[in-house]
């Protein structure tokens, strides 16, 4: 993982990049395993795991910035980290796109 520092803009944490083959992907960073998304020029990063019962994420439906497991369905805005169907919102990280690579920031 390479570590950058973050825009002017970004407050707080380190970013790294997450190298994905293709549009989604999981990624090991600081010790963390994340389900890194990607289209076109926005990015997200969750915990891999589904809060439900641990399943990966990285397997669910894409929909804009709702993300379906495939297991049993939860729905997560991929924005906040919010369920919207289910019962424990995801954890997630600041992502973005820079020079056509997606980084992350940890804290």
């Amino acid at each position: 993982m390479e570590h950058g520092r973050g825009t002017p803009s970004s407050s707080g944490g380190s970013w790294h990049r997450a190298p994905l083959d293709g549009d989604r992907g999981v990624v090991e960073i600081a010790g963390r395993r994340l389900a890194v998304f990607r289209n076109g020029e926005h990015a997200w990063a969750v915990d891999a795991a589904c809060p439900h019962e641990g399943n990966p994420l990285v397997e669910g439906e894409l929909l804009g910035t709702m993300l379906v497991c495939a297991f049993h369905g939860w729905r997560f805005d991929l924005e906040t980290g919010a369920c919207l169907w289910g019962e424990e919102p995801v954890r997630r990280y600041p992502a973005e796109v820079r020079d056509g690579e997606v980084w992350v920031q940890t804290t």
